[in-house]
């Protein structure tokens, strides 16, 4: 994947290198799995205690969670929704649905639900890769013209105020003000019409 950014970057399509989502997520799907797994380690180091003890160890928990909290997200790793079901089963559904929905005090990994959230990677983060793969790659590529387009702050597409206002204080424009008052003062008093189904 970064080869075929590097192709891109090199033929002067910057604009589709930049689109490259697939690879960002796959990155950051990767981090997550470096860490899941040394979370799973550090669990299978400590079974013979997780075993006898009734409660979840304060030190496995953020490892206990983060895990749980993995499992429903990672379908290449259908192994961890067995390993949360064995967690259910131990400590409660409570203490897995805590972890899951990242109630307070859940003691999942912050950096894990970073990874594992679906969003659009960083512009910055886009920004330094490309840099990385043009220099890995050995290509004269200006990151300027990225810069630029990358970073720029983004327009409003919606075009509607940046706050909550009541809705009485918004006004309306003239035209239509004047068309619902025409169209409000034609129309038969709800309570009569009403009283006339009755």
């Amino acid at each position: 994947m970064r080869r075929d950014i590097a192709k891109l970057l090199e033929t002067g399509q910057e604009a589709t290198a930049h689109s490259g989502g697939a690879y960002y997520q796959r990155r950051e799907m990767m981090a997550a799995q470096e860490i899941i797994e040394l979370f799973c380690e550090l669990i299978t180091v400590r079974l013979p205690i997780i075993e006898v003890q009734r409660e979840c160890p304060l030190d496995l928990k953020e490892a206990i969670s983060s895990v749980c909290f993995a499992a429903p997200r990672c379908a290449d790793l259908p192994e961890l929704l067995q390993v949360q079901i064995s967690f259910a089963a131990k400590y409660g559904k409570e203490f897995v649905s805590a972890a899951t929905e990242l109630m307070p005090e859940c003691g999942v990994n912050r950096q894990l639900v970073e990874l594992l959230s679906v969003r659009a990677p960083d512009p910055d983060v886009k920004l330094k890769l490309l840099k990385e793969i043009a220099e890995e790659h050995e290509l004269d590529w200006d990151p300027a013209a990225s810069e630029t387009e990358l970073l720029k702050p983004h327009e409003d597409l919606l075009n509607g105020p940046t706050q909550f206002v009541s809705a009485s204080k918004l006004p309306l424009p003239k035209e239509k003000h004047d068309e619902s008052l025409h169209s409000t003062a034609n129309k038969t008093p709800m309570n009569s019409q009403i009283r006339h189904c009755l």
